[in-house]
């Protein structure tokens, strides 16, 4: 009916998929009326049938989560959102997979300008309920219209593993469980960081797979970030821990953060129209730039206002005046992504640091201290999930963690 989840996996795991599927919509049903409900489709690696597979002791499972998304006709009702996640938590339990729900409206969707996550999800999904034509029907969803703020925004949220990594080995746990999060972490980073070099160059797909060819007949990407893409693709596919087993893991965790903060560079470079950009005055020119950003829709300035009110940054001193002004406009999230670079790269020497250590509220700008800072930060403005993550990785943030 769905078409292959995986690309490897035996008819085994693409059953038990195909299980976790059908009960993850019984679910939905249960909750929301038939009329209420446009479309429910699954996205990510096995919404694209280009999923992960694990094998352990000779059996294979789903190596990634379930990713699903619900589009209702309507806004939905108060709490929803909060009753489907506690409804989907016995499935959780009992095939020990993680299941992701995200609820959207048809309008929204229709009015919403392209993310990356928008164009991936037309063309690389699968119906599991509801209308079929509905997502692929979104034909403002293409390529050419991501928004490169967005792009920007995903290279951050996947670099943010990294963060998480750095914290980990501030703790000392490099091994075990420790380890196996850390692996999976930098991979997840890689990747993201090659799709948002893909998309600068002008190459980026929906495809798992079409990225991969991409990215290995890229002659202009230098040949050790290529290298570590493919590895980090394959072990997307099949993971297997066994492959890191001879590495350092430190030695490695500083040379795939010296290669991406390489990448993030160039990307930003393209994205601010700054041919040569270097991280020295790279704080200015990302603020007055975000003064642009969303154009002149009226739910971008509403969100805006909201940020002037709520959002007040104990901004660097030496920042002008138009990059104080894009500093409050684009809330915490914006300010995350301009001191990013600074807490997981730990590039921009002290006024990099510094920036970062105000933006962040950090106790000092040491490297250990901007991390905390950022990950708090992270959880409150971030990622709302992150204070889970947090607290099943056992890490200790300081500020009444």
């Amino acid at each position: 009916m769905h078409g292959r989840f995986t690309l490897k996996g035996s008819a085994e795991v693409e059953a038990r998929i195909a299980q976790v599927v059908g009960e993850a919509a019984d679910v939905v049903h249960g909750h929301v009326p038939r009329s209420a409900l446009r479309t429910l489709a699954l996205m990510g690696g096995y919404g694209r049938g280009e999923g992960g597979v694990d094998r352990r002791d000779g059996a294979e499972r789903p190596h990634n989560n379930l990713d699903f998304l619900l589009v209702l006709e309507r806004a939905p009702r108060a709490g929803l959102k909060a009753e489907l996640d506690d409804a989907l938590d016995p499935l959780r339990e009992r095939h020990g997979l993680g299941l992701d729900l995200g609820i959207v409206t048809v309008r929204a969707l229709r009015r919403s300008p392209c993310l990356v996550m928008w164009y991936d999800m037309r063309f690389g999904h699968k119906t599991v309920a509801g209308d079929a034509s509905f997502l692929p029907g979104l034909k403002h969803f293409t390529r050419d219209a991501i928004l490169p703020d967005d792009v920007r925004n995903l290279a951050v949220n996947r670099g943010t593993l990294l963060v998480i990594n750095e914290a980990l080995r501030d703790q000392g746990a490099l091994e075990g469980e420790a380890r196996r999060t850390i692996l999976r972490h930098t991979a997840k980073a890689i990747i993201g960081y090659g799709d948002a070099l893909l998309f600068f160059l002008g190459a980026y797909d929906w495809s798992y797979a079409e990225k991969r060819r991409r990215m290995a007949g890229r002659h202009d990407v230098p040949d050790g970030f290529r290298r570590l893409y493919e590895e980090a693709s394959a072990f997307r596919l099949e993971p297997d821990d066994a492959r890191f087993a001879p590495r350092e893991l430190g030695p490695w965790m500083d040379e795939v953060r010296t290669k991406l903060a390489e990448v993030h560079l160039a990307c930003e470079a393209s994205r601010l129209a700054v041919p040569g950009l270097k991280w020295d005055g790279y704080v200015e020119r990302t603020l007055k730039h975000s003064l642009g950003e969303g154009g002149l829709r009226p739910g971008m300035w509403l969100r805006r206002a909201r940020n002037v009110v709520r959002f007040r940054p104990d901004a660097s001193p030496e920042l002008g005046l138009r990059a104080r002004l894009g500093l409050k406009l684009g809330g915490p999230r914006g300010g995350l992504a301009a001191a990013f670079p600074f807490v997981a790269f730990d590039v921009g020497g002290t006024p990099g640091a510094e920036f970062a250590r105000r933006v962040l509220g950090a106790a000092s700008s040491s490297p250990v201290d901007l991390r905390r800072a950022y990950l708090r930060f992270w959880r409150e403005s971030g990622d709302p999930n992150f204070v889970h993550v947090a607290r099943k990785l056992g890490l200790v943030l300081g500020a009444g963690s």
